[in-house]
Formats: structure tokens, C-alpha cells, sequence
């Protein structure tokens, strides 16, 4: 495996317990407390709903809404079959093939007569979907639309026998709060009820897991079998709080991070993409920057207040960001007049927003604040990062063109430079990555020199895959020593603001 930062170290751990969820099925049910009356530990009120304490933990003895309630003939098990290969750089370098997918099985709620919700990510290169209901038959569907920025995909079927389900809309998931996951398992096929999976909503508003460009979801300790991906998350009165959503790469279906964590796309934004879908999935708005949480260390690097929760990394050339003047290193403080603190929120308006609006960006840099107005642009499938922006935003490596020669800027403690012994003025002399990632010719993987940013910028083009970008990189110092420096990380269909 190669080393890599947190993020990348987390998502290795997906693909090592890979095998533990398909394993884990089923929790007790859930015991919940009743509005009014007070936590036995420690005196806090309860919530209505809740199956444990908001203030100590302590779970609450009164039995929940029985499971039964849910309406479980609204659900259905997809089958995506793919007759292609789907690149993984990461996968041609480490494993020496593509990724071979035979088929991807998962689950749908239905939200209308004949359409059913499902995850997105079960749909990456399908050739064919076909939904098994619960008397068994097996029916075609026909995809009408997917929001990659959300990550759900909205199918049509001509099936009878399910009930569409109710999006819970006048009021959000509580922590705490009772809820039921339900779904097929991906080792057998629909045939009467989905299981169940019960537990309580642990977490709101989670992000970071790298599943789709916009992460608000609900997190939950109920157990999820790999094929509850695109199934519904339900309350006690059997509407949806969510769907369950799930890292897929190739043939793989990770639903959470570990054992008893899982994450739900919450119903107000599953509500948001199927409007867009309905619409016809019209051109969104697209400023053309690239945010990331504002840390600590970020702020003293750009001088920013503490106050501060977002911060530009990165501006695409050409885009409205930056013919507006918005600069990297800018914290970004209000958009259309509203303050933002989270890249969800920021996500929202702006996908609410049409090319040709102007947003009123207000941002803080070290010469105190600026407004800027920043008409928007058609957002882009798949905005690619210059070789050289992409060593900074990927690997935290500043490269610069010294004479004949591409040489090391600054490194910073702790960052992924450091951790590979690279250093300030070494000499960037060659890069590892596939030779043609389009057509998978692996066996023309070799380290290539690179002297120019145009060598770089053609050795990093097949850096990118359906899947990820991965790089090895060579390095000589002063005194002659070679470094080597490995790159991998996730690609999502864009994360830009």
C-alpha cells in the first residue's frame, strides 16, 4: 500500500474490512425515551424519539416504534451490469489490471409511481439496470437521470407492486433519533421482505468521507450490508430521513468507515437532486474555486481570523473566480449575502444558482475584507487541475521551473513531502504513472523523465483515472541521495465551488 495523508489512510482502511459488513446483519430494537420525561443518570430531558441520552448516553428503556411500521414493499434490489472495464490508475500500478465489473447489486426506494432512488455510485458505467422486486420478478429500468454532485440516480420501471415512499420534509433527522435502514443484501436475491437494520441517527451534517462532492449526511450505527446502498433510511412513522450511500470502486461497496458507522444522503438534499433531475438536469452554476476547511494551520499560512471556516485553495484559470479577482488564500466568509462556514452550505446556493447569475462573493485576505461579484459559468463534469496545481492541491508539493530543471519550493512539517524525506531545491528527474489510462495499457507503466512543465504536464494527464489520481514521483537532492514520493487519492466527479 502506499503511504499516504489521514484522509487516504482511512479510505485504505474501507478496502482492508471490506469483508466485515457483508458479515454484520441485524441490531436489536431500538429502546426509546418519550418527550417530557427526564434521562434516570443524569436529569436532561429526553427527546421524543430518542434511544439514548443527548447529555450522558445513557439509553432509555421505553420500546421504540416496532418495525413493522415500515412500509417495506416500497423497496427493491438493483442489479447494474457493466461490460467494461472501469480504470483505476491506482489499481493498474499496485494490481497490474483494471478493474473487472461484472455487475454491482444494490437497493431502491420508490418515490413515485414507477420511479425509484437509488445510489449513484451503483450506476458508473451500467450497461443495463434491472430491478428484483419482492415476489421476484425481475424488471428493466430505464435511468432518467443522476445528480453526481449529490449522488443519486432516479430510475424508471413499470412495477405495480410497491408503494412509493414519503420524503420526511417538515423536519430534519435529530441526533438520537430512532431510525430503520432497509435493503437487499448483495449476496442473495429479492424474494420478500428486505432486512432490517435498526439503530439511532449518531451524527449530522458528517463529511470527509470522499463518496460524492457534496457530503451533509446523516451518520447512523445501524448495520448495513453492502447491498442497502440506495435504500431508505426511515423514521418511526415510515417516512425517509435518508438514504444509506456507499464508496463504490469497481466491484467494491463500502458503506461506512467501519463497523456501526454509516452515512445516509439526508432527504432534503435527495429532495433537492430529484428536482434537478426532473428539470432536466439543467447546466448549474460554477465559480470555478476550489474550498477546503480553514485549520488552524491554513489560517496562520494566509493570515486569516479565527473566524474563518473556508478557505480557497486553489482558482481555476479562465473561470469566473478568477477573472473576479478571488485569489488563493482568500477565506471565504459570505456568498449571495449569507454567511458560509460549511462547503454544504456554500453547495447549496450555488446549485440552486444558473449560469449567467452573479453571486456576491465576500471574502477575507490579509488586507482585510473584499466583496466581489462573480457572474457564473456552466459547471464543468470534470475540471482537471494543471500538473502543477495539481502536485500542490494533491501532494502538498510546490514545484517550481528553475533553468533546465523542476525543482522543489518550500516543505512544510508534517505535510507528504516531508514524510518521503523530500526537501526544498531538490530536483524533480522522473514520474511513475500509466502510459494510456483511457485504454489501460499497463504493461507500458514505467518511470519517465520529466525536465520541462510540459513533460510534467503530459506525464501527469494519465495520472487521472474513472477512479483516482495516482503518481509516483522520483526526486534527486544536493548531495546526490534519490527520493521517491507516491501520490493517491480518490477523485469524486468534482469538488469545486
Amino acid at each position: 500500500m502506499l503511504p499516504s495523508r489521514t484522509t487516504r489512510r482511512r479510505l485504505l482502511a474501507i478496502l482492508a474490512a471490506a469483508g466485515v459488513f457483508a458479515a454484520i446483519l441485524g441490531l436489536s430494537a431500538t429502546r426509546v425515551g418519550a418527550e417530557g420525561e427526564t434521562c434516570p443518570k443524569c436529569g436532561a430531558a429526553r427527546k421524543a424519539g430518542a434511544a439514548f441520552c443527548v447529555a450522558c448516553g445513557q439509553k432509555f428503556a421505553t420500546a421504540a416504534p416496532a418495525a413493522a411500521a415500515a412500509p417495506r414493499p416500497s423497496v427493491v434490489q438493483v442489479v447494474a451490469a457493466h461490460d467494461n472495464e472501469l480504470t483505476s490508475t491506482y489499481g493498474s500500478l499496485v494490481w497490474g489490471s483494471n478493474l473487472r465489473v461484472d455487475s454491482l447489486v444494490g437497493s431502491a426506494f420508490a418515490v413515485g409511481r414507477g420511479e425509484f432512488v437509488t445510489d449513484s455510485g451503483l450506476m458508473v458505467g451500467a450497461r443495463d439496470v434491472k430491478l428484483r422486486t419482492p415476489s421476484g420478478r425481475t424488471v428493466p429500468a430505464q435511468v432518467i437521470g443522476t445528480d453526481p454532485m449529490i449522488g443519486i440516480t432516479l430510475l424508471k420501471a413499470e412495477v405495480d407492486e410497491v408503494t412509493p415512499l414519503e420524503l420526511r420534509r417538515d423536519a430534519p433527522a435529530k441526533i438520537g433519533e430512532g431510525m430503520t435502514a432497509l435493503g437487499y443484501p448483495s449476496g442473495s436475491q429479492a424474494r420478500g421482505e428486505p432486512v432490517v437494520s435498526q439503530g439511532v441517527v449518531s451524527g449530522l451534517h458528517r463529511g470527509g468521507a470522499r463518496i460524492h462532492p457534496v457530503e451533509d449526511y446523516l451518520q447512523s450505527d445501524a448495520s448495513l450490508p453492502r447491498g442497502l446502498a440506495g435504500g431508505p433510511m426511515l423514521d418511526g412513522g415510515g417516512r425517509v430521513i435518508g438514504m444509506s450511500t456507499a464508496f463504490v470502486m469497481g466491484g467494491r461497496v463500502f458503506l461506512g468507515l467501519q463497523s456501526g458507522i454509516g452515512f445516509a444522503v439526508p432527504a432534503d438534499w435527495i429532495d433537492r437532486g430529484l428536482a434537478w433531475i426532473r428539470a432536466g438536469s439543467p447546466p448549474r452554476g460554477w465559480v470555478g474555486a476550489l474550498a477546503v476547511p480553514a485549520d488552524s494551520e491554513r489560517r496562520e499560512r494566509y493570515g486569516l481570523p479565527p473566524e474563518v471556516r473556508l478557505v480557497v485553495e486553489h482558482v481555476f484559470p479562465g473561470s469566473p473566480a478568477a477573472a473576479a479577482g478571488v485569489k488563493r488564500g482568500d477565506g471565504l466568509v459570505e456568498l449571495g449575502g449569507e454567511s458560509i462556514s460549511t462547503l454544504p452550505r456554500a453547495q447549496e446556493q450555488l446549485l440552486a444558482a444558473r449560469p449567467g447569475d452573479t453571486v456576491s462573493l465576500s471574502v477575507v485576505r490579509t488586507g482585510g475584507p473584499v466583496r466581489l461579484d462573480v457572474p457564473l459559468a456552466p459547471r464543468p463534469d470534470r475540471p482537471r487541475l494543471s500538473a502543477i496545481d495539481a502536485l500542490r492541491f494533491f501532494a502538498e508539493l510546490e514545484v517550481v521551473a528553475r533553468g533546465e530543471d523542476l525543482v522543489v519550493g518550500p516543505v512544510r512539517s508534517g505535510s507528504t513531502p516531508a514524510y518521503y524525506k523530500v526537501a526544498s531545491g531538490d530536483v524533480l528527474k522522473s514520474v511513475l504513472s500509466k502510459k494510456d489510462w483511457e485504454h489501460g495499457a499497463t504493461d507500458n507503466s514505467r518511470w519517465r523523465s520529466v525536465k520541462t512543465v510540459a513533460d510534467l504536464e503530459e506525464r501527469l494527464a494519465t495520472a487521472y483515472s474513472d477512479f483516482d489520481f495516482t503518481v509516483g514521483l522520483r526526486f534527486k537532492s544536493k548531495d546526490g541521495a534519490k527520493r521517491e514520493m507516491y501520490v493517491w487519492e480518490i477523485l469524486t466527479p468534482t469538488a469545486s465551488l
